[in-house]
C-alpha cells in the first residue's frame, strides 16, 4: 500500500505508519491484518479516517482482536468483515473493555454493534452533546408533556414514579440530550413505537428486549434521539464529527431490517453478554 493514497488533511503519513505498526503488533492473522489495513486505506482515501481525540487506537485494536480471537469465530467469518468491524469500532472511539461495543457473527460475516454505553459515548465524541439520558415511563407514573415554547417540540417535565410502579407495564419512554450550548433535546416514544422499532431488529428472537425491557427501552429512545441529532446537525461539523457520524450511520443500518426479520441462525461473540445493567448484547 502506497502512502500517496492517504488524505493528508485527515490522516498524515506519519499517523498512518503508526497505525499500521499498531495493527501489525496487535493482529497475528496476516489475512485479517491486511483486510484491516485495506479498510483503513480506503477510508483515508475518502477523507473519513479521523479518530477521536486521545483514543488509544493500537490498544483497542489489540483488545478487540484478542476478544474476537478467543471465541474461535475467526475461522468461520470473512477476513474483510473482521477488518471492517474493527475499523468501525475504532472510528467511533468505542472501548470494548468498557462494554461499549460487541461483535456478532451472522453467516460468514462479523458485525460490530454498540451497547447502551456505546451510543452515549459516540454522541459525546462528536462534540454535539454534553450528556445524554433516558427513562422508561411506567403505568401510573405522573408527568407533564408540553411543547417547548421556543422549538415547539414536546418535552417531558415533572416525571414522578415510585418503587411499586417499576414492576408495572412500560407505557413509553423518552431520552433527552444536554447540548453543548446548554439547551435540551428530547425524543419521546410510546410503547407501541418502541415495540415497532424492536420488530425491525435483525435479530428475530429479540431475547434481550424480552429479558431487559427497561434498559432496551432506554437504549431505543437514545438511539432514535442520537440519529435525529446526527441527521439534523449543522453542515459545519469538524472532520472528526463527520467521520464518527458516517461510521455510526453505517453500523446502525446493519442492526435493523426494513422488512420482516430474517430467519437465520446467528451466533454471537463469546464472553460478551448482558450485564446487570442490561447492556444489549446478544447471547
Amino acid at each position: 500500500m502506497e502512502e500517496k493514497n492517504l488524505t493528508p488533511s485527515t490522516t498524515t503519513v506519519a499517523e498512518s505508519k503508526k497505525i499500521k505498526l499498531e495493527v501489525a503488533a496487535a493482529v497475528t492473522n496476516k489475512t485479517i491484518a491486511d483486510s484491516l489495513l485495506a479498510s483503513i486505506d480506503n477510508l483515508a482515501k475518502q477523507g473519513q479516517l479521523v479518530f477521536p481525540d486521545k483514543y488509544p487506537v493500537g490498544n483497542q485494536i489489540k483488545l478487540i482482536y484478542s476478544t474476537i480471537a478467543q471465541t474461535g469465530v475467526l475461522a468461520t467469518v470473512s477476513a474483510e468483515s473482521v477488518g471492517q468491524a474493527i475499523v468501525e469500532a475504532i472510528l467511533q472511539g468505542l472501548e470494548i473493555d468498557k462494554d461499549q461495543c460487541y461483535f456478532i457473527k451472522r453467516g460468514n460475516k462479523l458485525t460490530m454493534f454498540r451497547s447502551y454505553y456505546g451510543d452515549c459515548k459516540v454522541a459525546r465524541e462528536t462534540g454535539l452533546v454534553k450528556e445524554i439520558f433516558a427513562r422508561p415511563i411506567y403505568q401510573d407514573d405522573t408527568y407533564d408533556m408540553d411543547p417547548n415554547e421556543e422549538t415547539g417540540l414536546m418535552e417531558i417535565k415533572n416525571h414522578k414514579t415510585n418503587l411499586a410502579n417499576l414492576d408495572k407495564e412500560i407505557v413509553g419512554g423518552y431520552a433527552w440530550a444536554v447540548m453543548t450550548d446548554g439547551t435540551k433535546r428530547y425524543c419521546i416514544m410510546t410503547w407501541k413505537e418502541i415495540q415497532a422499532a424492536w420488530a425491525k431488529s435483525s435479530d428475530p428472537s429479540r431475547n434481550v428486549q424480552k429479558d431487559f425491557p427497561q434498559e432496551m427501552c432506554k437504549r431505543t429512545t437514545i438511539r432514535r434521539l442520537v440519529k435525529m441529532l446526527f441527521n439534523t446537525a449543522s453542515s459545519n461539523l469538524s472532520d472528526k464529527a463527520n467521520s464518527i457520524i458516517a461510521s455510526y450511520n453505517r453500523t446502525t443500518a446493519e442492526e435493523y431490517d426494513n422488512e420482516e426479520p430474517k430467519k437465520e441462525t446467528k451466533s454471537s461473540v463469546k464472553n460478551v453478554v448482558c450485564d446487570e445493567n442490561g447492556v444489549p448484547v446478544e447471547e
